[in-house]
């Protein structure tokens, strides 16, 4: 079974985060036992969103597949507001 760099990223973090080994085999392990339950594509989603709110361990990535948090994008990039003469910008307020 392949693991995908963004599932092993936070299964790396996973295993930072807990104070004893046992209890980091069990997350990792729980954690991993999600692709089977639910596919690859959604648990590395659901990683990925657990990532950018910076929690860590097995009930997260539960909560977020049981929510199906996993199936809302993430915006990866700021909205942009496009350039228009009614837009003053920040030099316009120094």
């Amino acid at each position: 079974m392949d693991i995908h760099e963004d599932v092993a990223e936070y299964i790396a973090k996973v295993l930072e985060e807990k104070t004893y080994p046992e209890q980091a085999y069990k997350s990792s392990s729980g954690i991993l036992s999600f692709s089977r339950r639910v596919g690859n594509e959604r648990l590395i989603d659901a990683c990925r969103c657990a990532q950018s709110f910076g929690q860590y361990g097995y009930r997260v990535i539960e909560e977020i597949l049981n929510k199906r948090l996993d199936k809302l994008k993430l915006e990866d990039e700021a909205t942009r507001i496009p350039n228009h003469k009614n837009i003053r910008g920040k030099d316009y307020y120094q």
